[in-house]
């Protein structure tokens, strides 16, 4: 019987010292995997950067449109925290036109930074007026940052539609001395274009959704 209880306790006490170092090892996996994290994303904007540094962290809420999701459902958003899983990431999808647009519901989401898509898509689709679309942009920026929120506002991607070009032009122009303003349709190659998106749906196709997840990308990280 005494040796039946001695070595039941030798069982039990390999049995906890496994498990103990199993839980010690994924403990320090996990440090380490989020030490890794923070050192590896850099912010180029210094105020970005200077909040993750200093939260350890970064709430980031994107304002989307459907124009940012590809004809297989793949989308900007998911790519985004697929390749940044340490940034918390969230998502309100605008598929109105942006006078509709609830500022307060954005600032419920508590976030540090928001990236703003420009809508201009959502706006010349509902035949707002450039003028209009770009006073309610300028309007809901200021909304947030009189919040202390960080707001960067990326302009959309090019179309070959020449009504759509004048709009987004307007756009650009408006916008051009602002510092968090980021304009991406020259950055994106002519030959390319009629192939980076559906011209009936306007949805990306895949070779257009990594074309806007690596503009957005660059401007946002030091890599």
């Amino acid at each position: 019987m005494k040796n039946i209880l001695f070595w039941l306790y030798v069982v039990l006490s390999v049995l906890l010292i496994g498990f103990g170092y199993i839980y010690w090892q994924s403990t320090v996996s996990a440090r380490q995997t989020s030490q890794t994290d923070m050192k590896t994303i850099t912010f180029k904007d210094k105020a970005l950067q200077d909040i993750y540094r200093q939260n350890k962290e970064m709430n980031i809420t994107v304002l989307s449109t459907p124009y940012q999701v590809s004809d297989d459902d793949q989308s900007l958003v998911q790519m985004l925290r697929d390749q940044y899983p340490a940034l918390r990431i969230k998502e309100q999808m605008i598929k109105t036109a942006s006078d509709k647009i609830d500022v307060d519901k954005i600032k419920d989401t508590e976030p540090d930074i928001v990236l703003l898509d420009a809508l201009t898509l959502n706006d010349f689709t509902e035949k707002i007026p450039a003028e209009a679309h770009n006073k309610q942009l300028a309007q809901i920026i200021d909304d947030l940052t009189s919040d202390h929120i960080e707001v960067r506002t990326i302009g959309t991607r090019p179309s070959t539609d020449q009504a759509f070009k004048r709009y987004q032009i307007e756009e650009e122009d408006y916008f051009k001395d602002s510092k968090t303003y980021y304009a991406q349709s020259k950055k994106w190659p002519k030959a390319e274009l009629a192939d980076s998106y559906d011209s009936q749906t306007e949805l990306l196709t895949a070779r257009g959704l990594d074309s806007w997840y690596s503009h957005i990308t660059d401007y946002l990280f030091k890599k």
